[in-house]
């Protein structure tokens, strides 16, 4: 994990805390900007450039958002445009680190992030360690790192992914034609995790002990990670294929669904004529295809089982972009 700090280096209280912190970055692209102190324009541009690039932002204060602050004469004139861009940075990052708990009250009050943790800081206080401040705050990188995962999944994960979703559906390891891809722990942990979220978890294992893979074992429902407000694990209401599109179709589009639908369009019985005619009465015929589409590329469904002819189109991407997001925040 490549962390890199920026904060006003005329602020000796900061400058202390971020050096108590122990994290020096690295010649790579950082995974995560630790942003420290409130009102520098600079610093917030060059933390949300990074943001842009894929970096991942944690935020800490420092008090900077007190309401006493806030309210302060001195801002006043510049206050609005001030407050614009760093409420941006604010609702932008991951998590903000409070550094007590009035801190954390006014800043729950502010309301402009949700994701807020408590750190006490060991520079102006005996109640922490620095060794304990800084292993806090490295539990909270780990937990930025092992949110919405799928958006970090290389190209060789999400393959794999698709297969072990293949193996475990099916049941049976002779419909995987190509070799799985090698992937290292970080991926596969990430795939896991992205797999417990989307709640596919026993699919991948079966799938996984059917290809003989070997990986370390991470104990994914003891992960904690940061999710998107109302978050709720996916389930799947309905059982057969027009039923799932329906239920697809009013918005609860998740990888779940995908491999239910995979699922029911494997064992169902169901007359493709009659199925097709059904859904078009329904006016769901389009969007059905469009489901087909991606459910080729994340499920791997083979063209023996799809009942009508896959749709590509804006529409269809429309769908791709409501899964790779389900999860961000």
């Amino acid at each position: 994990m490549n962390i890199l700090h920026l904060y006003p280096a005329d602020n000796p209280l900061i400058t202390q805390h971020v050096n108590m912190l122990g994290e020096a970055p690295g010649e790579a692209a950082p995974h995560i900007v630790h942003v420290h102190g409130c009102w520098h324009h600079a610093t917030v541009r060059q933390a949300m450039q990074a943001h842009r690039r894929g970096a991942r932002i944690v935020f800490t204060p420092h008090g900077g958002l007190e309401p006493w602050i806030l309210s302060e004469r001195r801002l006043s004139e510049k206050l609005c445009k001030t407050l614009l861009w760093q409420r941006r940075l604010v609702e932008c990052s991951y998590v903000v680190i409070a550094q007590g708990r009035m801190e954390a009250q006014a800043l729950h009050q502010l309301g402009w992030n949700p994701r807020i943790e408590t750190i006490r800081n060991a520079v102006v206080t005996n109640s922490i360690t620095p060794e304990a401040m800084s292993q806090h705050t490295r539990d909270v990188y780990r937990k930025v790192m092992d949110s919405n995962t799928v958006e970090l999944m290389n190209a060789d994960a999400r393959r794999l992914l698709t297969l072990l979703l293949k193996a475990g559906i099916t049941g049976d390891e002779r419909w995987i034609a190509d070799d799985p891809p090698r992937i290292d722990d970080t991926e596969w942990r990430r795939l896991l995790i992205y797999a417990n979220h989307e709640n596919v978890r026993t699919i991948v294992d079966r799938g996984y002990h059917l290809l003989g893979l070997r990986h370390d074992y991470f104990d994914t429902e003891h992960i904690t990670s940061y999710l998107p407000t109302g978050y709720e694990k996916p389930h799947v209401e309905a059982h057969d294929v027009a039923g799932i599109t329906a239920e697809m179709h009013r918005g609860r589009i998740t990888l779940r669904h995908f491999a239910e639908l995979d699922r029911a369009l494997r064992g169902d019985t169901v007359d493709d004529e009659w199925l097709c005619d059904s859904l078009q009465e329904n006016r769901l015929l389009k969007f059905f295809r469009r489901l087909l589409q991606v459910l080729t590329e994340v499920t791997a469904l083979d063209e023996g089982f799809l009942p009508a002819e896959p749709l590509n189109d804006r529409g269809t991407q429309k769908i791709r972009n409501l899964l790779n997001n389900h999860l961000r925040i």
